[in-house]
C-alpha cells in the first residue's frame, strides 16, 4: 500500500503545480477591453480626420443694450451648469483609456497609419457597398468575392489597409502592456495583441452600414 502512496503524491503534486502555473497565466496577463475600446474611438475620431477640423470664425451677435442684464444672468447660470458638468465628466472619466490614448499619439508610426486609414476610407467604404470587401474578425479587411472581382489597384489598397491596421493594432498591444505595467515579452505581446485586434475588428462590426459583410468571433460571415 506504501508503495502505491508515493507515485500518487507525486501525481497529485505535478497535477497541482500545473493548475498553479496556468492559473498564474491567467492572472499575469490583463486586457482593459472598454478601456482599449474607448481608446480605439477617441483615436479614430480625432486621427482618422484628414485635416483638423476649422474653428469658427464668426462670433455671434452681441445683445441688444436692454437685454445684457438679463444676457449677463444666463451666462453665469452656464458657467456654472458647465462647471458641475466638467467636474461630473472628470469624475466619470476612464484614466486609462485617456493616457492609452495619449501614449499612442506619440507613437509616429501609428499616427501615420491611422492617417493613410482615413485617406482611403472613401474608397473602401465603396468596395464594402459592392460587398466585395468585408470586415474579418481579426480587425483586418477581407476579399469577399470569389473569384476576387477587384482590379490590382484595389487589391494593393487592401494590402495596404491591412498593413496600416496592423501597425495600430501593434501599438495598441504596446501600450497596453506598457501602461498596465506587464511583463513585455514576446508571450505576453502576442497574447495582448490577439485580444486588441478582436477588439479592433468588434468596433469594425459595430461601426459597419447596412449591407456590408461582417465576420462573426466564430467565423460565420454574415450581411449585417
Amino acid at each position: 500500500m506504501r508503495r502505491n502512496r508515493k507515485p500518487l503524491v507525486m501525481l497529485t503534486l505535478s497535477a497541482l503545480f500545473s493548475f498553479v502555473a496556468c492559473a498564474n497565466i491567467t492572472v499575469n496577463i490583463y486586457f482593459p477591453e472598454k478601456d482599449v475600446k474607448s481608446a480605439y474611438k477617441s483615436l479614430e475620431e480625432e486621427l482618422l480626420q484628414p485635416t483638423p477640423k476649422k474653428e469658427k470664425e464668426e462670433t455671434p451677435a452681441q445683445s441688444p443694450t436692454s437685454g445684457l442684464r438679463q444676457g449677463r444672468q444666463s451666462l453665469l447660470t452656464m458657467v456654472r451648469a458647465l462647471r458641475i458638468t466638467l467636474v461630473a465628466e472628470a469624475l466619470a472619466q476612464d484614466d486609462l483609456s485617456r493616457r492609452i490614448t495619449e501614449e499612442i499619439k506619440g507613437y509616429p508610426e501609428v499616427v501615420a497609419a491611422y492617417r493613410g486609414v482615413g485617406q482611403r476610407l472613401a474608397r473602401l467604404n465603396q468596395l464594402r457597398d459592392q460587398g466585395l470587401v468585408g470586415e474579418a474578425n481579426d480587425g483586418k479587411a477581407a476579399l469577399r468575392a470569389s473569384p476576387p472581382q477587384v482590379g490590382d489597384a484595389e487589391a494593393a489598397l487592401l494590402r495596404e489597409e491591412n498593413r496600416d491596421r496592423e501597425v495600430i493594432i501593434s501599438g495598441m498591444a504596446k501600450a497596453i502592456l506598457k501602461l498596465t505595467r506587464q511583463e513585455g515579452t514576446p508571450a505576453n505581446l502576442a497574447r495582448i495583441r490577439t485580444q486588441a485586434s478582436e477588439t479592433f475588428a468588434s468596433i469594425r462590426r459595430d461601426a459597419a452600414h447596412p449591407g456590408w459583410w461582417v465576420q462573426l468571433p466564430n467565423g460565420t460571415w454574415a450581411r449585417k
